[in-house]
């Protein structure tokens, strides 16, 4: 999901988004150390607390606020076929995707210590026609190809490897929109609602997880009774439900509000004075933020339950400082993913993007 910036470098933003309309991603991460996550994944139920209001946030160049989140990366492989960062699986390593013109697409591992890339597998399919929808843990690499009729999961090993088929949808069944793995399982949620999973061993039936009706999977365990963006939609989140133990923690939603979606403890949404960040109980509200998306800001739930995309730039909400990009970027783009990816990056020096990788930025002290 990019945004344009600036009105130049046009070609380069066509060729970039041509290659971005060819997939549409899902990175998942579970199982793994992710230091930029702020507070435990506990919701806490909302207190009638009168909400304050910051304006105004500290800012400062991304390069300065977080210097070991940020480096460069090559927007094509050794073959010439363009690069896309999908999201980060450790402080130091990301998955990329590289879209070769008359193959398979090629998942590969970016090292940002010793500035390598090794290719992990070729992502087979009988679904030619469709992209992957990727997810990561710890150990395990899920992705899923096909349309709303018909869709098959594989599954690697994040080292790499020989690809294995889990299972294969049809029906409405296959219209996914979110993906995630742990634990041996693959865990998805359906377009229209509802929350799966099947053992990454294969010939297993898929199941219902018993909390999910109607939900829409947000980041493995939470869920939300609204999908959990980016996306231009105007309806806002009311619970946020930890699908391990059915645990529903219902959201303030303030008078006014359009488009409010939330992890365990901030949200994101926008109302006639802006976008803003508040807590799920409606207090400690954020406000002077810039948000991603033209013609309005796009609405989308907290990166690790504490980072917003803007316009220029990542704020935190934990710190409340906004990192901002480089003025020369023409750019900035989320990776594409249908649960919040942890990587952000945007226009580099010719032939490279410079990436921020949340889930090397340090938690909040």
């Amino acid at each position: 999901m990019a945004l344009r910036r600036r009105r130049r470098t046009r070609r380069r933003l066509r060729v970039l988004a041509a290659a971005a309309a060819v997939v549409v991603l899902s990175v998942g991460i579970r199982g793994v150390v992710l230091t930029g996550g702020g507070e435990g994944d506990v919701a806490t139920t909302p207190t009638a607390t009168p909400p304050t209001e910051t304006q105004r946030p500290r800012s400062g160049p991304v390069g300065q606020v977080w210097p070991r989140a940020v480096f460069t990366v090559p927007t094509e492989n050794a073959s010439g076929d363009t690069r896309l960062p999908l999201t980060g699986v450790s402080a130091t390593q990301i998955l990329l995707l590289s879209l070769p013109a008359q193959k398979s697409p090629l998942l590969e591992m970016y090292d940002s210590t010793t500035g390598q890339t090794r290719v992990l597998a070729e992502l087979p399919s009988s679904q030619k026609h469709m992209g992957p929808i990727v997810a990561a843990d710890g150990a395990n690499i899920v992705w899923s190809v096909g349309g709303r009729s018909s869709a098959e999961i594989w599954t690697i090993p994040l080292t790499g490897g020989e690809p294995t088929a889990v299972t294969g949808l049809s029906g409405e069944r296959a219209d996914l929109e979110a993906l995630s793995v742990n634990g041996g399982q693959v865990i998805w949620s359906e377009r229209s609602g509802d929350v799966w999973r099947a053992p990454l061993t294969g010939g297993g039936a898929p199941e219902r997880i018993p909390f999910g009706n109607g939900l829409h999977l947000l980041r493995w365990p939470w869920a939300g009774d609204v999908p959990g963006g980016p996306d231009t939609s105007d309806r806002s989140q009311t619970e946020i439900v930890d699908l391990t133990l059915d645990t529903r923690v219902p959201i303030t939603v303030p008078d006014g509000v359009k488009g409010l979606r939330c992890g365990p403890h901030w949200c994101s949404g926008r109302d006639a004075k802006g976008v803003f960040v508040q807590r799920i109980s409606g207090g400690e509200v954020h406000r002077g933020l810039d948000g991603f998306g033209h013609p309005k800001a796009l609405s989308m739930a907290p990166i690790l339950n504490r980072f917003v995309v803007l316009k220029n730039g990542v704020y935190d909400a934990e710190t409340g400082v906004t990192a901002t990009i480089p003025a020369r970027a023409s750019w900035l783009s989320i990776g594409t993913s249908a649960e919040p990816s942890t990587v952000v990056y945007w226009e580099g020096r010719s032939g490279t993007y410079e990436v921020l990788n949340l889930a090397a930025v340090p938690s909040a002290q």
